[in-house]
């Protein structure tokens, strides 16, 4: 997420008193059964350093924690605390991001080489080709990248996966369970609220979101996941990897960028599909863990994860799981336009309405209904950027209903948003009409869109 350090709005927002009641969230339907996971005894925590850092006006003791899983390997936390006693908490799931606090070998090293793309040498079966991005994430930076979060009030656990440390797709799954276990390690403390916690993450990250929830413990699963465009059934993501050179205008290109995941999968399963056990890593598995709720923003014109993915995910978890969709018109994906990413979602300019969406929902979800205040982050021009594509979706006939919830979400009267355009706070149904404006010829203030809302889209 888009690091966001800015005295401006955060001495802004405590003139608003981003306060929480402290009420629990409703309870959510947990009677979907789980797969059989380690007991939280097995796992043990230990807190190598604090930091103390300012962040939204108070000094927190970050503590900078090693995980000891049941498999005796070592996973990684930085855990920056609420200004509160009692808050929900949000898990932020780190792949890529490089620390070097650890104390072992593999994270000086990477360090020493610097930001940049490096030889993917840690990685199982390293071929001598394969590279990956490095980028070292500081403790500041950390607290600085949960400022979303900890102005509504949250405590945040930043879960590091390190990629570039090798490993396999079992081992950050782990990585993105720990959190679970650490919160339920704390539940005792009352620092914690552990019927309300969160997960955010997004691509390999999103992954982490959503397998980390369905490896969560009892008694800390989270309630509200936001997964943008996670691989969530690994044998059809392998599939799309041997299918995509096919297609891609540069096929080369295309097997080199997965040929890092491929390894790291096959670590995990012992081989290609038909060869070995993807069991625990396709979607009914994941599914039958998930015991919260899951937002998952995607877009059909998505080249590294098959938007299909999402559908699959949908269809097998039930109302679980909340596709929040891109449409593009037209069958086949413009490659040249998306090149190896995402879609045009990550093109949006000004500030990603997806984030925007992602922020408001699982802000609204753990802050609870009672509380007065929903601090969000957006622009006018990425909104509209997304409105776009439910006008077009409506005028070719389709009905994109399920951004409804979310734009209400946004309109509602306690939501208040950064706009990173003028650097003001504003009403978030003032931002949203802004856009709606542009888009539809229509001249909504906030107070009338939120009206209008309640009747269904705008029409075009």
């Amino acid at each position: 997420m888009t690091s966001l350090r800015a005295p401006l709005w955060v001495s802004m927002l405590l003139a608003l008193c981003a306060c929480d009641d402290g009420a629990p969230a409703e309870p959510l339907d947990a009677s979907t059964p789980t797969p059989d996971a380690p007991a939280a005894r097995a796992w043990s925590f230990e807190t190598i350093a604090t930091q103390t850092i300012t962040a939204v006006e108070v000094p927190r003791q970050v503590e900078l924690v090693r995980a000891t899983r049941p498999d005796g390997a070592s996973s990684y936390l930085l855990y920056v605390p609420a200004a509160a006693a009692g808050a929900p908490l949000v898990v932020m799931n780190e792949p890529y991001a490089g620390i070097r606090w650890t104390g072992e070998d593999v994270d000086a090293r990477w360090a020493a080489l610097g930001a940049g793309v490096h030889p993917d040498v840690d990685a199982a079966g390293y071929d001598g080709d394969d590279v990956i991005a490095y980028q070292e994430q500081t403790v500041q930076q950390a607290v600085d990248g949960a400022i979303a979060w900890l102005v509504n009030g949250f405590a945040v656990v930043h879960a590091y996966a390190r990629f570039y440390g090798g490993g396999s797709l079992e081992d950050d799954v782990l990585d993105a369970a720990a959190p679970y276990h650490f919160a339920l390690s704390r539940a005792g403390d009352g620092s914690l609220d552990v019927a309300r916690i969160g997960a955010f993450g997004g691509s390999w990250g999103g992954m982490m979101a959503l397998y980390g929830a369905s490896r969560a413990p009892e008694g800390a699963a989270p309630v509200a996941v936001v997964a943008l465009a996670p691989p969530s059934d690994f044998a059809d993501l392998w599939a799309h990897t041997d299918a995509l050179p096919g297609v891609f205008p540069q096929p080369d290109a295309a097997r080199a960028f997965y040929s890092p995941y491929r390894r790291r999968i096959a670590a995990a399963t012992g081989g290609a599909p038909g060869e070995g056990d993807f069991a625990p890593y396709r979607a009914d598995a994941l599914c039958a863990g998930l015991r919260g709720r899951a937002l998952v923003p995607h877009d059909e014109w998505d080249v590294l994860v098959p938007f299909a993915q999402t559908t699959t995910l949908e269809s097998t978890c039930g109302d679980r799981v909340e596709p929040l969709i891109w449409h593009r018109q037209g069958a086949t994906i413009d490659y040249a336009r998306v090149g190896l990413d995402h879609g045009p979602l990550t093109q949006e300019p000004g500030f990603a309405s997806w984030t925007t969406f992602a922020i408001t929902w699982l802000a609204s979800e753990l802050a609870g209904p009672s509380a007065p205040l929903v601090v969000t982050v957006g622009a006018s021009a990425g909104l509209e950027a997304f409105l776009g594509t439910v006008r077009d979706e409506q005028l070719a006939g389709g009905d994109p209903i399920e951004a409804l919830p979310r734009l209400r979400e946004l309109a509602a009267p306690r939501v208040r948003a950064w706009d990173v355009a003028s650097e003001t706070f504003v009403l978030g149904a003032d931002l949203l009409a802004t856009a709606v404006n542009a888009v539809y010829g229509t001249t909504y203030d906030g107070a009338t869109l939120r009206a209008a809302l309640d009747d269904g889209l705008p029409t075009p």
